[in-house]
């Protein structure tokens, strides 16, 4: 009796032995997945996921632009801002030639909406905005007018712009 008693103790200091082993393992586990080195592949794999979801966001975001685009009409000037315009390139070669047959002071006091909601002048003695518009219009440069050019559809604006939102064009 009194040998199975020795064993039972022996027996319990093991037991309790291999489960304080135990759990001082999963602390120092535990705390050595929360190192710098150990999280880094955690970041990097969010990171490549995260990065291929914007990825995948942005092409279809591409193509609904492009079908929103093809179903929209007019012609688009960009001024800093992208605008609707009423005009073509017509009207604005007529404009160009008129602009430019003025006099210095009459050209000082131009403006001109372009057949947009905004209206630019020459109202400031070191810049006149109109006169370069005017150049680049002469020029045949419709691509650079206004700072980002003209686009005789919406669809030509986004072959040039993909990642502008069609509605977000001024009217």
């Amino acid at each position: 009796m009194e040998k199975i008693k020795a064993n039972k103790v022996w027996i319990t200091v093991i037991v309790i032995g291999v489960v304080i082993i135990g759990i001082l393992l999963l602390m120092l586990n535990q705390q050595k997945q929360a190192t710098p080195a150990a999280q880094e592949s955690s970041y990097s794999a969010s990171v490549k996921a995260s990065s291929s979801s914007q990825i995948t966001q942005d092409q279809e975001n591409l193509k609904l632009y492009a079908k929103k685009a093809a179903k929209m009409k007019g012609h688009v000037l960009s001024m800093g801002h992208d605008y609707f315009t009423t005009w073509t390139k017509k009207d604005f070669q007529t404009w160009a030639a008129k602009y430019n047959a003025l006099s210095d002071n009459d050209k000082y006091d131009a403006s001109t909406n372009f057949g947009t909601s905004e209206t630019i002048s020459n109202n400031s003695m070191d810049t006149r905005p109109l006169q370069t518009m005017a150049d680049t219009i002469t020029a045949g440069d419709f691509k650079t007018v206004g700072g980002g050019g003209y686009y005789e559809t919406v669809t030509a604006f986004n072959k040039a712009y993909p990642a502008v939102n069609p509605d977000d064009i001024i009217k």
